[in-house]
């Protein structure tokens, strides 16, 4: 049992190294040294965020500073546009990219000149008719230098934060949270799967639905929320498997905190705390006191940035934002479409970064609403996962019929650890790996048959040979 232990925890080690490397290195690559897919709302926004705060990031390229100047309005743009362009020429700058739909023009200049180009700005400019905005390009879109994703909780781009803080506003920098949570969705899944199973085979299983998941590896490549959601609700299955009522309560916040998709699993939060809690407070605490507190604190960069009311105002309005139609796009994925992967949303371009989703995982789960009863006998631990992956269809179904008929594939990242735990746990037991078994002994007895006759018939050719008549 200890090879046993030890091999499998190997394997799991091996995958989430991998998993790292491959998609740190594809993330990485020129090609996609720009904003793919909906980084250019995120990114934006938590830059954007961060400079309200006071904090300025860097992004460094060939030794020089990134630096965007934003103008108050296209009156001052057009009056003092040329003078910024003086300055940043006699500095030396090395890329000039003027913005079109917003007020603004971003410069790459030497490192050596970023103070003076600095100074002479703000000595040559008018007070209020411009503000610096350091760090990486913006993109091309309208009013953009003024957005804040307030549609959306703020967890997700506390990681875009992060990453910019600490290793600079450059892309790399905004996806590394999300490579890294890949690599601990795998581990999360693991032991979710083996918990419940007690068996190495069916959390083998489980990591492999989630390693070639096209829908983790795409979004785990590009800096937007649904990595993050899947991350925790993936803690949210975890902490259900091993029965820690507070660490269900405590991850479902912070999946919602990220997403509101995330907390689509509530019902069987609740489930869990009218079956188990004879006490109200302590059901009440667990159930929405708790969630309510954790999804609270990863806003507190937001509510600085904005203030308590506006930013509520904002939050009260997104839900109407989130059942409302947004008009025609080619790429609209409803929910129903995710089982078979109709319209995988487009990231990128060469390379191809596409969010598709695994119909063989995805239609499984619905295979298997005829085998729960039996499953659920033999391994009680698999109705909770199972229960979240519909609880959240359930609600994708609802918010679709509310109006909020503007869903894409890439939402159906959240169903992936859930659906990989049912998954490995179910076919672990619904296949009789005893049938395997034998036949791979079948196929060894045969292959030492042959072989045998082979040697047989060689050495009977060999004796022919030996006693022919030389000439």
């Amino acid at each position: 049992m200890d090879w046993k232990r030890a091999a499998f925890a190997l394997i799991v080690a091996l995958t989430m190294v991998g998993t790292v490397w491959f998609a740190y290195h594809f993330a990485s690559q020129p090609g996609l040294n720009d904003y793919i897919g909906d980084e250019v709302w995120y990114v934006p926004a938590s830059r954007n965020v961060l400079h309200l705060l006071g904090v300025n990031v860097t992004y460094e390229f060939n030794g020089t500073y990134g630096v965007n100047v934003i103008f108050a309005n296209e009156s001052d743009k057009f009056k003092y546009l040329s003078t910024a362009d003086a300055i940043a020429a006699f500095s030396g700058v090395r890329l000039r990219i003027e913005y079109y739909n917003f007020p603004g023009v971003y410069y790459e200049i030497p490192k050596g000149e970023y103070r003076d180009f600095l100074e002479k700005l703000s000595t040559q400019l008018p007070d209020g008719s411009y503000y610096i905005v350091p760090g990486f390009r913006y993109p091309d879109k309208e009013n953009i230098q003024n957005y804040l994703n307030t549609e959306h909780p703020f967890l997700g781009k506390d990681f875009i934060m992060l990453g910019m803080v600490l290793l600079g506003d450059r892309p790399i920098s905004w996806r590394l949270p999300g490579i890294i949570e890949f690599a601990l969705i795998e581990l999360l899944v693991v032991l979710a799967a083996y918990r419940i199973s007690k068996s190495y085979l069916a959390s083998l299983i489980a990591l492999a639905f989630v390693v070639a998941d096209p829908t983790l590896q795409a979004t785990s490549v590009a800096a937007m929320l649904d990595i993050h959601v899947a991350f925790f609700v993936a803690l949210f299955v975890f902490a259900l498997a091993y029965e820690m009522e507070l660490g269900s309560s405590i991850s479902l916040g912070l999946a919602g905190a990220t997403k509101l998709s995330g907390a689509f699993g509530w019902p069987v939060l609740l489930w869990r705390a009218l079956r188990r809690e004879k006490s109200f407070v302590r059901f009440f605490s667990i159930v929405v006191v708790i969630p309510g507190i954790v999804f609270l604190l990863p806003e507190l960069p937001i509510i600085k940035a904005i203030g308590f009311i506006p930013w509520l105002r904002e939050f009260l309005g997104s839900f109407r934002w989130h059942l409302s139609y947004k008009g025609p796009n080619p790429n609209t994925s409803p929910f129903w479409q995710w089982f078979v992967n109709y319209r995988a949303f487009p990231f990128h371009f060469n390379p191809n970064v596409f969010a598709s989703t695994d119909p063989v995982l995805l239609l499984g789960m619905v295979v298997l609403i005829f085998a729960m009863p039996w499953l659920h006998r033999r391994k009680p631990g698999i109705l909770a996962p199972f229960m979240v992956f519909w609880s959240t269809i359930g609600l994708f179904a609802l918010q679709y019929a509310l109006g909020g008929k503007t869903q894409f594939s890439f939402y159906a990242t959240v169903l992936v650890p859930p659906a990989s735990v049912v998954m490995g746990v179910a076919l672990n037991e619904l296949l009789r790996w005893e049938a395997f078994r034998s036949s791979l002994d079948f196929y060894w007895e045969k292959l030492k048959e042959f072989k045998d006759w082979a040697f047989q018939k060689l050495g009977s050719e060999k004796s022919i040979s030996s006693e022919s008549p030389q000439d």
